[in-house]
């Protein structure tokens, strides 16, 4: 696996090139990190081989071995990622010069790889596609940058190195900054996330144990500053009581919020309520079949055809589900891996999917079938512990066998939601970052098919 990484410096917008045996190209290297989304180890090797800081933009360009299916389909071809230079008119490396789009019919650059990938950076430049993420201009970064010291000031809270990007992907892009009391973390999220941090500031004023409060929101623009939270990711704590511990505690959070649904939806959740879940479920089963159709690594032809035969079945099951006795209220969607255990307590953190929903929905992705074997055993013993850790404070709702019954008709429904979760991402993000959904999109959909009987 290679990396190719093309440099603008933020003052003209050129791209650096490096002389290399005669020919002109762009940096390339070989990454030790296999996640395409990590930045961290990108940065620090152009500092190594540029001497000078960079950032990056995005990955514009998959290889065939992430396995998301955006690759070039040459398992030879590196990732493609644009970067910016931290200063304005950084230097110039031995050997290196700066061109613009201008430049490129005389300026010679090998492999062809390169000269396409650099084209298309300044035609993206000059025509930036639909729905980019906003972390994707020049200067996005300098703008954050002064907004997370102005806020780190009027709190007391002064920096004591610079900012550290960590991950940067299609829905987020996240830093890092040491401070007098410890590290800060900065996110970003495009838009139609812009929510989550209104949620987290409502989520930690209404149900304390599950959320420290976020240290500064910038709603309109999707930034958000919170504390290191600290502890183990409870998805590789080993001790099951911990488990049923934070489900009890989440479980009665959303019994709490339970009446409280039109105020999530006021704060921009997304209302994925049963009867709107409904409504989606044909427009679902249409774009699956024109986004994943031919799509190798997706679904194959027969379960597409199988997923159109589930339109009623699934509408049924949402009636049924309805009439369980058990009201929608705040739902996290994607709860599994964003647990953090903090002593005695937990933090519930990651809040880019809340919406308003069926609350057992959000035990699809703390499902048996995604535990890290290292930590619990996928068996039908643990799962049964689980649920009904997670089941017990809804007891004032219904009885439990009653819940126990719905939470197991639900099972096909959570899929759906983790699936119209995936569409929704993939909706609004630009083509190029659409492959990196579509593999979590046809996950969910097939187990939707596996728990119908379907497939």
């Amino acid at each position: 696996m290679r990396c190719r990484v093309i440099v603008s410096r933020p003052i003209d917008g050129k791209a650096l090139l490096l002389n290399r045996g005669g020919a002109w190209t762009t940096p390339v290297f070989a990454p030790a990190a296999k996640d395409p989304r990590l930045a961290a180890p990108i940065n620090d090797e152009m500092r190594r081989q540029l001497e000078f800081e960079t950032t990056i933009l995005k990955l514009a360009v998959r290889s065939a071995q992430d396995g998301d299916g955006g690759g070039n389909g040459d398992s030879e071809a590196p990732r493609v990622y644009f970067a910016a230079a931290r200063q304005p008119n950084p230097p110039t490396p031995p050997n290196a010069k700066w061109v613009g789009e201008s430049d490129l019919p005389s300026t010679p650059v090998a492999p062809p790889a390169a000269a396409n990938a650099l084209a298309a950076m300044f035609a993206e430049r000059r025509n930036p596609p639909p729905l980019a993420a906003p972390w994707e201009r020049l200067a996005w970064r300098d703008d954050a940058e002064r907004w997370i010291r102005s806020e780190l000031d009027a709190r007391g809270i002064p920096a004591v190195g610079p900012s550290v990007q960590q991950r940067v992907w299609g829905i987020s892009c996240a830093m890092k900054i040491p401070t007098a009391a410890g590290d800060v973390y900065f996110k970003a999220t495009p838009p139609f996330m812009a929510h989550e941090g209104k949620v987290m500031q409502a989520v930690a004023a209404r149900c304390p144990e599950l959320l420290p409060p976020p240290l500064a929101v910038d709603a309109g623009r999707g930034w958000l500053l919170m504390q290191d939270y600290g502890g183990d990711m409870l998805h590789q704590t080993p001790d099951i009581s911990r488990w049923e511990a934070a489900l009890r505690m989440f479980a009665r959070a959303q019994a709490r919020q339970a009446g409280d649904a039109r105020e999530w939806l006021r704060l921009g959740c997304p209302d994925r309520s049963l009867g709107r879940m409904a409504a989606l479920i044909d427009p679902l089963i249409a774009s699956a079949a024109q986004t994943l159709g031919g799509k190798p690594g997706t679904l194959s032809d027969a379960e597409l055809a199988a997923l159109g035969s589930l339109s009623m079945p699934l509408k049924l099951m949402c009636a049924r589900l309805a009439q369980c006795g058990v009201p929608h209220s705040l739902v996290h969607g994607d709860l599994g891996g964003n647990i953090i255990v903090r002593g005695g307590g937990f933090a519930f953190f990651d809040w880019t999917d809340a919406c308003v929903s069926h609350p057992f929905f959000d035990m699809a992705t703390v499902s048996s079938a995604y535990f890290d074997e290292s930590a619990l055993d996928a068996s039908e013993s643990t799962a049964a512990r689980l649920r009904n850790a997670y089941l017990e404070p809804w007891a004032e709702f219904a009885p439990m066998e009653r819940l126990i019954d719905a939470y197991e008709e639900s099972l096909p429904l959570g899929a759906l939601h983790q699936a119209m979760t995936y569409m929704w991402i993939r909706s609004n993000v630009a083509a190029d970052a659409r492959p990196e959904f579509d593999m979590g999109l046809a996950h969910w959909l097939r187990r939707v098919l596996r728990l119908c009987g379907a497939g």
